[in-house]
């Protein structure tokens, strides 16, 4: 299988980008397929579990999130840490300035749990995950998100039995918190408990 990105045309800058693609691609039966698609660009992102293992607890955050507003939903949103990956920056290195940054807490070790296209019939964007060792104890500062990049964050403590529960009961339900939760903890999870 082969494509061909014909053109591409800006449509937007703004605070991400979107432009028109031409794309030709072959099809399943191997004849040719003409498409046109807007592309957002995000750029790259980091999403970090922080996890104390001595009290099994999870630290969340609850923010504000546009896309949730305009379905008229909750607009608040229980996550885990997230940002974009500056120029310049490697994923972990991105995943540990975020959890200082967002919750207060520089992770001791990070463990990878995985990476994943967020939504890829639009969007390049691609979210490396980690499981970040802290300990709730030892905070390194306020975290609440930086002013200039107008973050306003809550951050609280879970535990990570409850934290599961909140994935499968809809009480979490944005990709990132649900991916790093069930990748890090799923033997625990709801495949288990089906059998």
């Amino acid at each position: 299988m082969d494509y061909t990105l014909k053109s591409k045309r800006p449509l937007h800058r703004g605070f991400f980008a979107l432009d028109s693609y031409s794309i030709e691609h072959e099809r399943f039966d191997g004849s040719a397929m003409h498409i046109e698609r807007e592309h957002l660009e995000r750029g790259n992102a980091v999403a970090v579990l922080l996890y104390d293992a001595q009290c099994d607890e999870v630290l969340l955050i609850e923010q504000f999130r546009i896309g949730a507003a305009v379905r008229s939903d909750h607009a608040w949103l229980v996550e885990v840490v997230a940002g974009m990956i500056d120029e310049g920056e490697d994923a972990e290195t991105a995943a540990r300035r975020e959890s200082v940054e967002e919750a207060g807490y520089a992770p001791k070790t990070m463990t990878y749990l995985g990476k994943y296209y967020s939504t890829p019939g639009g969007s390049s964007e691609h979210i490396t995950l980690y499981l970040g060792h802290i300990d709730k104890h030892d905070a390194v500062g306020e975290g609440g998100g930086i002013a200039s990049e107008h973050e306003d964050i809550r951050h609280f403590w879970l535990s990570r039995e409850e934290a599961m529960q909140w994935v499968y009961n809809g009480k979490i339900n944005s990709g990132a918190p649900m991916l790093s939760l069930l990748l890090a903890f799923g033997s625990q999870g709801i495949i288990k408990e089906l059998r």
